[in-house]
């Protein structure tokens, strides 16, 4: 039980947090253009939240690329020493994700303190007068899902070169459809 609801909160928590922000950003941006068009009277709080949700979404998007591999990556020389030497390649992989996963846990570091910062100033919104910690926690969620995604991929890249250190590198590990 506890299994499968692990397995489905891992397939789908970027989904449905990036879906409920870009529903939040939509309806707003949609109640902003009838607001100012239909009834004269626009309201500057809908486009204030509504940038806020943008920001979220991009940030929640960003462990969903992550998980599914499409972030921007080249791939031109290790993928040169890959056709000669598929142990290589799998090492240079390990190597650039660890890298990866030490820079997110840094910025997670100063995202942190950022959210603390706000939270300890008070500092609000202008319009909507929600906290700024709320609109800065984005961040530090973002990169703790994109971190927990990579953490996936490198402990995948581990058990890879533990068990077939010298195979070919099949064409979907190394190539974006």
């Amino acid at each position: 039980m506890l299994k499968s609801i692990y397995a489905h909160f891992d397939e789908h928590v970027e989904t449905y947090l990036a879906t409920v922000a870009l529903t939040v950003f939509a309806s707003l941006v949609i109640f902003q253009v009838v607001m100012r068009y239909v009834f004269n009277n626009p309201s500057v709080w809908s486009e204030e939240i509504a940038r806020y949700a943008l920001v979220w979404f991009v940030y929640l998007s960003g462990s969903y690329a992550v998980k599914y591999q499409r972030h921007v990556r080249f791939n031109v020389i290790v993928d040169l020493i890959g056709k000669k030497v598929p142990l290589a390649q799998r090492i240079i992989r390990l190597f650039v994700l660890v890298l990866w996963l030490a820079f997110l846990i840094f910025m997670l570091k100063l995202a942190v303190d950022m959210v603390d910062r706000q939270f300890t100033t008070g500092q609000r919104a202008p319009a909507s007068q929600i906290p700024m910690y709320l609109v800065y926690l984005g961040l530090p969620l973002g990169l703790l899902l994109m971190s927990f995604r990579v953490l996936q991929h490198t402990t995948r890249a581990i058990i890879d070169i533990v068990r077939q250190p010298f195979a070919p590198i099949p064409p979907s590990q190394t190539e974006v459809d």
